[in-house]
């Protein structure tokens, strides 16, 4: 077929398709050219949406995606597409569900709907970070607790995370991502213990009947007491008064205290005999 013939026959398609003129003919150059009205629906579709240099999300009767498919200057797009608020990822015009896509030298996910994600988000097991700005690329792997559909877990790098991390002014400990209560925990080469809310605890501590000491530097883990100081008499300096309230030393009513029912030597000595601490020392 003649250049001059074909594109006489496009042009005849053409007016046919805008103008509802006779029976177009469909062109096609490796086979010639087809009487319009044999071709399928989804076939005519397509050729009305080419020969109109139509762009977007257009119904073209295809078997995938209920139809649709995404079309620029009357082509079948490949590539993200902004849609209804959201970026989308198309390939041969077919909206793309769950998986990595790679575009301007950035990685994506998009969800089981097809949308680009963004914020944290867990892929195969592995949390990432696709920032918060509307950009949706993958800045790596994610960090810190966070609840991603499978409850509260530490990440690191995206990872869950097994040790101790400084959390709202205390320290937890994580095993697989999950906070740990109640529970010994070995770290550093010591020992620790993380009460019911999670924190490790300081100080004398009664677990399971028996009492141990923590330290009181902030640094948690359990070691031997170190000896109370004592006065003349022997005894703890802590003084507990006949009131129910025990003073330590340098406290504001330490000194006038007279009325001494007991003496302690820690603060937690007092607390187990059912006194409670002075306010003003």
């Amino acid at each position: 077929m003649s250049k001059k013939f074909a594109s006489l026959a496009g042009l005849a398609m053409a007016f046919g398709l805008l103008f509802g003129l006779g029976n177009p003919i469909a062109v096609n150059a490796d086979q010639g050219t087809t009487p319009y009205q044999t071709l399928s629906t989804h076939d005519r579709l397509v050729n009305e949406i080419s020969l109109r240099h139509q762009s977007g999300y257009l119904y073209d009767g295809s078997s995938e995606n209920g139809g649709y498919r995404w079309f620029e200057n009357g082509n079948p797009y490949t590539g993200f597409r902004f849609y209804m608020g959201t970026y989308y990822w198309f390939v041969n015009g077919v909206r793309q569900n769950a998986g990595w896509r790679y575009a301007w030298g950035y990685t994506y996910w998009t969800d089981n709907s097809g949308r680009a994600v963004q914020g944290d988000y867990l892929v195969n097991g592995r949390a990432y970070y696709f920032g918060s700005n509307g950009t949706y690329y993958m800045r790596g792997g994610s960090n810190g607790y966070l609840n991603l559909g499978q409850g509260w877990r530490w990440y690191n790098n995206g990872y869950t995370y097994t040790g101790f991390r400084n959390y709202m002014g205390a320290y937890y400990y994580f095993t697989d991502g999950w906070r740990k209560e109640n529970a010994w925990v070995s770290e550093w080469g010591n020992r620790y213990y993380v009460g019911s809310d999670g924190r490790s605890v300081q100080g004398w501590q009664n677990i399971g009947g028996a009492n141990y000491y923590f330290g009181d530097n902030g640094t948690f883990y359990q070691r031997e007491a170190p000896a109370a100081p004592t006065n003349n008499r022997g005894q703890g300096l802590i003084k507990g008064s006949r009131n129910g309230i025990y003073h330590v030393p340098g406290g504001r009513w330490y000194d006038k205290t007279t009325d001494v029912v007991q003496w302690f030597e820690t603060e937690q000595d007092a607390r187990n005999a059912g006194y409670r601490p002075s306010r003003n020392g």
